[in-house]
């Protein structure tokens, strides 16, 4: 008997007690605004204005238009679980933030994991200090003269890609195309590595990008966590991809890297770009560049490049579908580039201003 003589009322009245806590600790930043005097949302008690998408309702695009468009103001605070956060519309305000006082606001939401070296490394997951000391040391990745070096590789897929369809002709799945096409791109020239995914419906590579970015209760929660940039991230020691996934692409590079330094081949990629810099002790020392913080570099390169990719592409793709007459008019601005420079050029793709305006019309949508 712990307060009454019935286990049973005891039973109860600890539960009720335990429920009151937990619920007192969860709401207890849910004034926050209120006491700043900013409008805020009303939140909901366990998620804060976040029900949706805790609940799988909706992803996180939809459901940040939905609040977004509900409160009529330059800012306004909302609850994700229970930690507050500021909405910011009003582009002026945006400006001075992210220009004039970017210092103040460089953090980004997503959290950087403490457990987990090779997603803290990516760029993607780390703070400013971290950010600008890696980022310009990357961008050798994307010069012109990468970018041509890779048109051949990145031809030849779109080759294998145009051989797929037509042995597949009827109805397609166009997102699976464009991530098979964007897996062996990837695969190509990140890793000099010919990943096949149009050849084998069972490629390892396309496995991966599956594993990664394919819809799972795991990833789901997970990946929700990190990018609302809650503390259970660190607490339940959470990866953002599945162990298995990332141990896959980190040895793939590794054993890239390897092969390149035995055969001392240049392959124009990120290995390439990877390797000048480890050549560099200096740079190593200053950015302590060695081990998972390298590593890092390949799984960032693979998870940015393959789903954003992949993903604007179908959508594009349906667009074309939808809007006959772009489809029309784009087609002849690449039948006429052919024509002109004997095939598919990295300077004959450079000059197509009308792919450029569909490609970069599906990106800001």
């Amino acid at each position: 008997m712990l307060f009454t003589s019935s286990w049973f009322v005891d039973l109860i009245l600890l539960f009720v007690t335990v429920a009151f806590l937990v619920y007192k600790y969860l709401t207890r930043n849910f004034d926050y605004w209120k006491k700043k005097g900013i409008i805020y949302l009303k939140p909901i008690p366990f998620f804060g204005n976040a029900y949706d998408i805790c609940t799988f309702k909706c992803n996180m695009g939809p459901w940040f238009k939905t609040i977004y468009d509900s409160v009529n103001e330059p800012f306004f605070g909302i609850f994700i679980l229970d930690r507050p956060y500021l909405v910011v519309k009003s582009p002026e305000l945006i400006k001075q933030m992210l220009v004039n006082d970017f210092n103040t606001f460089s953090r980004r939401v997503a959290i950087t994991p403490t457990h987990n070296t090779i997603v803290s490394n990516m760029m993607f997951f780390q703070e400013s200090v971290g950010w600008r000391k890696i980022r310009p040391k990357m961008s050798p990745t994307f010069t012109s003269g990468k970018l041509k070096g890779m048109s051949e590789i990145i031809t030849n897929i779109a080759l294998d890609m145009n051989k797929y369809i037509k042995n597949h002709l009827g109805q397609l799945d166009a997102k699976e195309v464009c991530a098979k096409y964007s897996t062996d791109v990837i695969a190509g020239c990140a890793f000099g590595i010919r990943a096949r995914s149009f050849e084998n419906e069972n490629a390892d590579f396309r496995k991966i990008g599956k594993e990664m970015f394919d819809f799972s209760w795991r990833n789901a929660f997970c990946q929700s966590l990190y990018f609302l940039g809650h503390p259970a991230v660190n607490i339940l020691r959470l990866n953002f991809f599945s162990s298995w996934s990332v141990k896959f692409v980190v040895s793939a590079f590794w054993d890239t890297i390897k092969l390149r330094e035995e055969s001392e081949a240049n392959g124009q990629d990120l290995i390439d770009v990877v390797m000048s810099m480890r050549k560099n002790k200096k740079l190593c020392q200053e950015l302590n560049f060695e081990g998972d913080k390298v590593a890092a570099q390949a799984v960032q390169f693979f998870a940015a490049g393959f789903e954003t990719t992949s993903t604007t592409m179908a959508f594009m793709l349906y667009q074309l579908c939808l809007h006959p007459e772009i489809q029309d008019r784009l087609r002849q601005e690449v039948i006429d580039s052919i024509k002109t420079n004997n095939g598919i050029t990295y300077e004959g793709i450079a000059k197509m201003k009308y792919l450029d305006m569909c490609v970069l019309g599906k990106q800001i949508q």
